[in-house]
């Protein structure tokens, strides 16, 4: 299988492994993508590590894949690219509304469509090695995955605008000074670091961590009102978790809470 999902206690590895096409995507694995979402969807674990076993984490869309496509009847290639276009969108957005934490490994090339599922991640560590690439300007397409939307609201419209224009890539460290990337490791770190920050994601509380990520998600959508009514919702409804209240006992008692 190209996309796999391993559980290991209360940690989900979605793990991109088409190595010999540099985890590139066609409507096959487009469809092992989303299929993998789904389960987690269905069955939530307490965080998501996506990560890839290649040496890239993903150049993108499967250009031969879209060669073949563009060889045959017009209307049947509008409808191939549909597919797959469809596919990898409705998989990002699956990834977006999972409840937990999505943390992504990155390394390698991360191109086109792989940029577009980095940016669908809640945080992210690269190896120094990676380069990010907007790639799409390339074969004169534009993006897809939830590119156009994610890049202005982290980078600014401008630096979107030049990124995309210009076809232009960033490294590692440059991608984590703009704020894309929370941090920058040896590539022989980058298993390990995401290990222990997910340990610490599994340590906290998921009912918090949950509103906390829906809430700021949807605050990118909604106004200042919208976002004030549902921040006092959400509050109120978690003040009776026993996350909660272990958190304040805790806090007074001065020792690390202990969520369930």
């Amino acid at each position: 299988m190209h996309v796999h999902v391993e559980r290991q206690d209360e940690i989900a590895f979605l793990t991109l492994g088409n190595r010999e096409r540099r985890n590139s995507f066609d409507i096959t694995m487009a469809t092992a993508l989303l299929d993998a979402v789904r389960t987690l969807a269905a069955h939530p674990p307490k965080v998501v590590v996506m990560r890839s076993s290649a040496e890239h984490f993903s150049v993108g869309g499967d250009v031969q894949h879209f060669r073949q496509l563009l060889a045959g009847e017009q209307q049947a290639c509008m409808k191939g690219v549909e597919q797959l276009v469809g596919a990898v969108n409705e998989a990002v957005l699956g990834i977006t509304r999972l409840p937990c934490p999505v943390l992504g490994l990155l390394n390698g090339a991360v191109a086109g469509f792989g940029l577009s599922l980095a940016l669908s991640c809640d945080l992210l560590i690269a190896s120094e090695d990676t380069r990010l690439h907007y790639a799409y300007g390339g074969i004169g397409i534009t993006p897809d995955g939830g590119g156009s939307w994610h890049l202005p609201r982290q980078l600014g419209l401008h630096r979107a605008l030049a990124l995309a224009l210009l076809n232009g890539s960033l490294t590692a460290c440059e991608a984590r000074s703009l704020g894309l990337i929370m941090d920058v490791v040896a590539s022989e770190h980058l298993q390990a670091t995401g290990l222990r920050i997910a340990g610490r994601l599994v340590a906290g509380s998921s009912a918090a961590q949950a509103g906390a990520k829906a809430l700021l998600r949807n605050g990118l959508l909604d106004g200042l009102p919208i976002a004030l009514e549902n921040e006092r919702e959400t509050f109120v409804r978690l003040s009776t978790s026993s996350d909660f209240d272990e958190g304040v006992r805790a806090f007074c008692m001065r020792r690390p809470a202990s969520f369930g």
